[in-house]
């Protein structure tokens, strides 16, 4: 919800104690705080769910789901075949375009898995995302 095209990743806080997986983690804790400003700014003007559905190739991991439905505070479902949810979305549109029924073009997939939130989790990353939202704003003007 930044539109801002300049923005940069940032890791912050970094001593010579974080190794890899530390950066790795915090690559995909940023990523969910983002999708969180995006979610945020959909239910400031009204928008609301009470589900939302995972797809694409992050969708085959249990973890990922777990920590996005913390984040958002929503119940995560996993279609069966939803880590292909790009190219059968592209797919379907085609299957549309050459005549297809949209009943079963559009069916709605099986479920595979819900991820719920974590209450614990969402406390413990709350803090962490206000600093998140500190740290662009302060940063803003040094992005070129």
């Amino acid at each position: 919800p930044h539109n801002n095209a300049n923005a940069q990743g940032v890791f912050f806080g970094l001593t010579h104690e974080h190794g890899a997986a530390d950066m790795g983690y915090a690559v995909l804790e940023g990523v969910g705080f983002a999708l969180l400003d995006g979610w945020q700014a959909l239910q400031a003007g009204g928008g609301n769910a009470e589900q939302l559905w995972l797809v694409g190739g992050g969708a085959r991991s249990e973890w990922w789901a777990r920590l996005l439905a913390s984040l958002l505070n929503v119940r995560l479902v996993n279609g069966v075949g939803a880590e292909a949810g790009g190219a059968l979305g592209a797919a379907r549109l085609a299957w549309l375009a050459c005549g297809g029924a949209v009943d079963d073009v559009c069916r709605t997939p099986d479920i595979a898995r819900v991820a719920e939130p974590d209450p614990a989790l969402a406390a413990a990353l709350q803090p962490r995302h206000a600093r998140f939202k500190r740290l662009y704003e302060a940063l803003r003007s040094e992005f070129v």
